[in-house]
Formats: structure tokens, sequence, C-alpha cells
């Protein structure tokens, strides 16, 4: 054997004696914050013990993690509620002399029937536009006909003409 082959050899054996020392100390880590989870000594069971409160840890996780989810969609709902979403428009002709049904009413509510109505009455002199405020379905003035036409399709009763 010559003298290159040798050191090769030391080298490599030296080198799994390093690996072997890492591993060794990377295992006994382990196997120390495991033993200390108990005071008995017993591996067993304080594997047993160990890997019970890892399971119990996820199950608190599980649950917090749904109940934030819950929360999340609850203020969503809320939110929601309020967003005007429900829309209704009635075209029509406000005056004799104009045809085309270029006036409209165009009621725009939330989920508590709540919201306004915007009213342009188109003529061949002038145009007007109004927006007048609703409350649960209902205006502190007195409505168009198609004001009232407006809000009923918006809150989807079908007794509209």
């Amino acid at each position: 054997m010559t003298q290159e082959t040798t050191l090769l050899i030391i080298g490599v054996v030296g080198l799994i004696a390093i690996i072997s020392i890492i591993m060794n100390l990377i295992n006994s880590s382990k196997i120390k914050d495991i033993m200390e989870f108990s005071e008995d000594g017993d591996l067993v069971e304080n594997l047993e013990k160990y890997y019970s409160s890892i399971r119990d840890m996820q199950k608190k996780f599980k649950s917090t993690q749904t109940g934030a989810i819950s929360d999340r969609i609850s203020a969503c709902e809320g939110k929601s509620n309020l967003s005007l979403s429900k829309v209704g428009i009635i075209h029509f002709n406000a005056y004799d002399d104009v045809r085309g049904n270029q006036s409209f009413s165009l009621a725009v509510l939330n989920s508590y029937n709540d919201g306004y109505v915007i009213t342009s009455l188109y003529g061949s002199n002038s145009s007007n536009t109004y927006v007048r405020n609703i409350k649960e379905g209902k205006s502190d003035i007195k409505l168009l006909e198609e004001e009232e036409q407006a809000i009923s399709r918006a809150m989807g009763v079908n007794n509209i003409n």
C-alpha cells in the first residue's frame, strides 16, 4: 500500500468518525429532549406523553382556526347585508309629448330594503333628476307610481305589470 492510499483511508475513516459524532450528538439531544419531558425516565411512556401533547395542540389549533374562520364569515355576512345588492329599474314616458321611455326610476337597496331611488324625468324642454331615501322599503315623501314599482322590483315583489 502506498502512502497516498493510507492517507486517503485515514481521511475517510476520520470523516466517518466526525459524521458519527455529529449524528450521535443530534440524536442524543433529541432523546434528551424526550427524556426531559417526564421525570420517570421511561422512554416509551415519555414518547406517548409527547405525542399526546402534540395531538392536543393540533386539536386546539384546529378549533382556534375554525373559530377564527367562523368569526370572519360572520363579519363578512354582516357587511354583505349592508351592501346595495338589490336593484330595480322602470323605464317610462314622463310626459305626453315625449316617447321612447327615456325617463326612469332606479331603486338600489340592501338586504334590509334600505337605500335610495334615483328618478330621471326626461322632457322635450328639460330633464330633472331626483334622489329619494328609502328605509325598510318606504319613503318619507310621496313617491311616483314608477318609483314604487322600481322599489317593488328591487325587493323582488312579482306583482308588477
